[in-house]
């Protein structure tokens, strides 16, 4: 059995970066064999690539997040053979990164963290309108009285506007050796479908609806969950009028739909604060989404 012989390092190089890079160590080592080595030979370069740094995906310092490179772990090794040395001598380089970023977080100090990004889009809704100054609707509502407010209609046939909608995507990278995919999955099932039971981000309690998720592979033990989250000026309400027996709007005395209420499907509310639990720091994920930014942090 050959034995490999690793020598001192002989270079390292570190790379901090923004929560828009990858932060990482490059470190080269020379190896030294007792016997001949080829780099033909899976058996030889498996001896080699462990004998200078490990397998693949290993800690380069321990999984922490209190150290600056405490989640880094090896993607790639790289051997050469030196020139004239007959398969003795080797150089190997690898390459330590992965996607936590370290911040020095206001009043908590610094940390390893995983980037949150939040979308807005204010584009309004297209609707059938009985009522203009209608009373207010709120989530899950479906009323049987009518609505009020001053009829805008055109002999029971409703006006088409717009009314005020804002989206929110809000998109968490995963560490599935941390929290796996499973548990993601019921994360997503639970909240889908569901509005917010108390206040979320910018939003009060019971004024936003999750939509929808999503999750997508970045790459290695990272995963990308994006959630889609709704708010309508309506709660998601339809204006909809008593019908006649002829399946029409029933007209009052004015030529306008008699009686108009708001209907819509009951879907039931959650804690979508709950989404940030598989984030190394629920408060600091809360926070990026909410500001843009961990140096907001109170």
């Amino acid at each position: 059995m050959p034995l490999v012989i690793t020598s001192l390092v002989t270079s390292t190089a570190f790379q901090d970066a923004s929560p828009s890079g990858t932060s990482g160590v490059t470190v080269t080592k020379r190896l030294v064999s007792n016997t001949a080595l080829s780099l033909l030979a899976s058996v030889d370069v498996g001896l080699l690539k462990t004998s200078a740094f490990g397998d693949t995906l290993d800690y380069f310092a321990g999984a922490s997040d209190s150290v600056i490179l405490g989640r880094l772990r090896l993607r790639s090794t790289q051997l050469v053979a030196v020139p004239g040395s007959e398969g003795l001598v080797f150089d190997a380089v690898a390459r330590f990164d992965g996607l936590y970023v370290w911040c020095d977080v206001p009043t908590l100090g610094g940390g390893l963290y995983l980037p949150v990004e939040t979308e807005l889009d204010a584009t309004p809704r297209s609707v059938l309108a009985f009522r203009s100054g209608a009373n207010s609707p709120s989530a899950d509502l479906s009323t049987t009285a009518d609505i009020l407010g001053t009829p805008i209609d055109y002999g029971g046939k409703p006006v088409q506007t717009n009314i005020p909608q804002q989206t929110m995507k809000v998109s968490l990278i995963i560490d599935s050796t941390r929290f796996t995919l499973t548990s993601v999955f019921d994360r997503i099932a639970s909240h889908s479908g569901k509005w917010n039971s108390i206040d979320f981000l910018h939003f009060l309690a019971n004024t936003v609806f999750c939509e929808s998720a999503s999750i997508s592979h970045i790459r290695d033990e990272y995963y990308r969950v994006t959630y889609l989250f709704r708010s309508d000026y309506w709660f998601g309400c339809d204006q909809v009028p008593k019908i006649d027996v002829w399946g029409k709007a029933e007209i009052d005395a004015n030529g306008a739909a008699k009686t108009v209420t708001w209907k819509s499907v009951a879907y039931g509310s959650i804690n979508h604060n709950l989404i940030f639990t598989e984030q190394p720091s629920v408060a600091v994920a809360t926070q990026w989404a909410k500001e843009g930014s961990f140096l907001t942090y109170p």
